[in-house]
């Protein structure tokens, strides 16, 4: 998912948009569970269809119409290989499904446009990322989330050098090659000169060779590529790759035999900080304004300056939704609990936020910049001039 995506999705326009989140179990017995949640969905989505004013019989048929053929598609990617979480968006003329790589609530949601709260986090990396093990001896390629990693097996990615190159006397052209199991180092003894730089060459085009399958596999996508590998590798793959994500930092070994389960503990070591850096900034951006009266923490006034377009940025705590409704003078009243007319007030925030070219950023509970609020916003001029 992108933010090209929450912006074809904030432009669909129609008087009925259904939106489903679920969380999918990605193997084992426990798989059959998703399309029972599914069915689940469906039944609550039926019941928000009744409720809607808005939603005639023909919309309301054309929507579960979709929505029953999705399920009897055994064969759709979507169950065949499910991600962390599920999300559909509907009209009675369309059915989009994207895989997403973090978990969600369950929730069904009927309106004028699109609920969008539950894909927020992927404007700013959505925690998924990919992993490239190498060595000589094997490439191994993965992608996971901050909850595991899973392998993949891209079409044409070579398993080796050898069978790369189809080179079968390949290891007798350098001295020795050799791994240190006990700190997971490789030692490797060149030959001098013209030796030297011919293996440079071999493992140069090696890479070129594993680049063309592994960027047809990656296009589109914006998730950070960790290397891991040993630290002679790793300069010789930045020169061959095109891949445009590739982090400057590393794992430095060899990961033949490492599990998926190790491996991730060292690459959550690598991604975090950069996951982590643009909302620190945010963060820092917005306590910046706020000293020069340029930052709100006040709900009201965030969704007037928003409308305005006078948000900058907007940050809004993870998984906290405000729900409530404006009254006829367009003031902010909170419900205890979602009803009929409510609406995710935060949502709504972030929307009007995106629509007039600011940002949006989630931000866990532990790094919320203020204590009593769920959202607060940097304003592009200062709170006076959005208050009346």
């Amino acid at each position: 998912m992108s933010s090209q995506l929450i912006q074809s999705l904030l432009n669909e326009s129609n008087d009925v948009c259904v939106s489903l989140y679920m969380p999918m179990v990605r193997w084992g017995r426990e798989v059959r569970q998703n399309e029972i949640r599914f069915k689940n969905l469906l039944k609550d989505t039926e019941q928000l269809l009744d409720k809607d004013e808005v939603a005639t019989s023909e919309s309301r048929q054309g929507v579960l119409a979709q929505l029953q053929n999705f399920i009897n598609e055994p064969d759709h990617d979507a169950w065949k290989h499910p991600h962390s979480g599920l999300a559909l968006f509907v009209t009675p003329d369309s059915l989009e499904v994207h895989s997403m790589n973090y978990t969600c609530e369950e929730q069904a949601h009927v309106g004028e446009r699109f609920y969008l709260r539950p894909l927020l986090p992927t404007l700013h990396g959505d925690g998924s990322f990919v992993v490239l093990t190498i060595s000589q001896k094997h490439v191994r390629l993965f992608e996971g989330n901050r909850d595991g990693l899973e392998e993949r097996f891209p079409e044409d990615l070579p398993e080796s050098l050898k069978e790369a190159l189809n080179i079968d006397d390949y290891m007798t052209s350098i001295q020795h090659f050799s791994y240190a199991a006990g700190n997971q180092v490789d030692t490797m003894y060149h030959g001098h000169g013209a030796g030297e730089d011919d293996h440079k060459a071999n493992i140069l085009q090696f890479f070129h060779r594993i680049d063309a399958p592994l960027s047809e596999y990656l296009e589109g996508r914006e998730d950070p590529l960790i290397f891991a590998g040993v630290e002679y590798l790793f300069p010789i793959f930045k020169e061959a790759t095109s891949y445009k994500q590739l982090l400057p930092d590393p794992i430095e070994g060899n990961f033949d035999e490492t599990s998926a389960e190790e491996l991730h503990k060292k690459a959550l070591e690598v991604v975090e900080p950069y996951f982590r850096q643009e909302i620190t900034e945010a963060i820092e951006n917005y306590n910046d304004a706020h000293g020069r009266n340029c930052a709100t923490d006040d709900l009201e006034t965030i969704l007037q300056a928003a409308q305005m377009g006078a948000v900058d940025t907007l940050l809004i705590r993870e998984k906290t939704p405000i729900w409530g409704h404006l009254d006829e003078e367009g003031h902010v009243q909170q419900d205890k609990a979602p009803s009929e007319g409510s609406l995710d007030l935060l949502d709504e925030a972030a929307v009007e936020t995106l629509d007039k070219g600011g940002d949006v950023f989630v931000v866990r509970d532990e790094d919320f910049p203020s204590e009593k609020s769920s959202a607060v916003a940097k304003l592009r001029f200062a709170i006076e001039a959005t208050t009346p």
